[in-house]
């Protein structure tokens, strides 16, 4: 299958916006969890906190806590690492003329899954967090900030979208396959 130059435009631009995004997420999570001291650039002030917790309060944390906080939201980093890697692969098949090819469905597939998984992480990690300070690390009781916005309820929406064109794709594939049968 053919693909237009319109399309490959389109192709391009979504990887290089994933490569971005995956950029993104690595240095906040870095800055988040290993350089938590707030910043000047200029006339602003940059400070990075994780989720569920406030502004500067990572900075004084204990080594300990600081780093299992950190092993804490690895996991949907590297989930979020791992969708954005199936994308480019899918998007790449695209480019390719295999629009419709199991490995493209399959990529489009598990990207949606590990988008889904990494956002379920994301909204767990503030309380696995609290659970292994408190009862791993003996670390006092600490407020748990648990909680999903509007944009991460779109979020599920669109990986159940994502769901959906696949089984498409892979509906689409079998059609084909079976018109070539008859002609």
């Amino acid at each position: 299958m053919n693909n237009d130059k319109s399309m490959t435009r389109y192709i391009w631009l979504v990887r290089v916006l994933a490569a971005v995004l995956a950029l993104f997420q690595l240095m906040y999570f870095l800055f988040s969890w290993i350089l938590p001291e707030s910043t000047q650039l200029g006339a602003v002030a940059v400070a990075f906190w994780p989720r569920g917790m406030e502004p500067g309060a990572v900075a004084g944390l204990a080594p300990g806590l600081r780093w299992a906080g950190a092993v804490c939201a690895l996991p949907a980093l590297l989930l979020l690492g791992h969708a954005l890697l199936r994308i480019d692969r899918m998007l790449r098949a695209c480019t390719g003329g295999r629009m419709f090819a199991l490995a493209t469905v399959g990529h489009m597939k598990a990207f949606a899954a590990s988008l889904l998984g990494a956002l379920v992480l994301t909204v767990i990690e503030p309380a696995l967090r609290a659970l292994v300070w408190r009862f791993g690390l003996g670390a006092g009781t600490r407020q748990v900030k648990v909680g999903v916005s509007s944009e991460e309820l779109m979020l599920v929406l669109i990986c159940a979208l994502f769901f959906v064109v696949a089984a498409m794709m892979h509906a689409a594939r079998r059609l084909a396959e079976d018109n070539e049968g008859f002609v």
